[in-house]
């Protein structure tokens, strides 16, 4: 009667399926929302604050919209791959923007240029730091 018992469970437990689903993670989330901007013009050696957010774009799996940008209200788009972020040379309402960022935890330092193509102004070389609104 044991080795009965001990077969009709062997083929009870054989007949089960374990299903196993991998968690799908987008490696933008950590870096998707509102952020307060520090930024520092090196051409006009003056501070600007202002806000920016970072969204998810639906080109890829590494791409991104910056909004606000330069704090003219563009909409900058970019790409992250690990802990940079890349904006390509764009025109985007009558600036040329392009840039770098690195992501250290919640805060982003951003290295970029922008120039204002209808004022004719020379470019502005910036540096800034995003922090992370909660």
């Amino acid at each position: 009667m044991k080795r009965f018992i001990f077969f009709a469970m062997l083929l009870g437990l054989s007949a089960c399926e374990f299903y196993y689903t991998e968690p799908v993670y987008d490696s933008r989330d950590r870096i998707i929302g509102r952020y307060d901007m520090e930024e520092y013009s090196e051409t006009f050696n003056d501070f600007t604050s202002y806000t920016l957010w970072i969204e998810r774009s639906g080109r890829s799996s590494d791409a991104i919209w910056v909004d606000n940008f330069y704090g003219v209200n563009i909409r900058v788009r970019g790409n992250i791959n690990y802990d940079k972020i890349t904006i390509p040379r764009q025109t985007v309402n009558g600036y040329e923007v392009e840039g770098v960022g690195t992501v250290y935890g919640s805060r982003i330092s951003f290295n970029y240029r922008v120039r204002d193509l209808y004022n004719n102004y020379r470019t502005d070389f910036l540096n800034g730091t995003a922090y992370k609104d909660f």
